[in-house]
């Protein structure tokens, strides 16, 4: 089975609110590092609970942006086959529109508005229409 037939792609499509939880994660570390340098008091403790707040903001950054691409391949090949497999034809540019939607968003979290349910109907229409 060649990969642009392949319904598998489904899964990756399955993971879009992870981006969207790690970029709140991100959003958390980055509120708690800010929190834990403004505050005044520098003991070792508030160096290392502000070093991890700061990888922690960093790490869900990166797994954000990493699962943002991967859901937005995935909608764009999962399209793809479903069209060439005669299932359902979504149209693969959209969904490929709202994919990159989603990883723009991972750094814009606004936009998590828009596409997370926008993935979420597509999720719905997907599981209504292929057998």
């Amino acid at each position: 089975m060649s990969p642009s037939t392949d319904t598998n792609w489904r899964y990756g499509v399955y993971l879009f609110p992870l981006p969207l939880l790690l970029g709140l994660v991100a959003v958390g570390g980055m509120w708690a590092f800010v929190a834990l340098t403004s505050s005044g008091s520098f003991s070792e403790a508030d160096a290392l609970a502000g070093i991890a707040a700061f990888l922690l903001t960093v790490a869900g950054s990166w797994l954000a942006i990493l699962f943002g691409g991967l859901v937005a391949v995935s909608t764009f090949m999962d399209a793809r086959a479903l069209a060439d497999r005669g299932w359902w034809s979504p149209n693969r540019y959209a969904v490929g529109a709202v994919g990159l939607l989603h990883l723009v968003a991972t750094q814009v979290l606004p936009l998590s508005l828009l596409s997370t349910p926008l993935l979420g109907y597509y999720c719905y229409r997907r599981h209504q229409r292929v057998p």
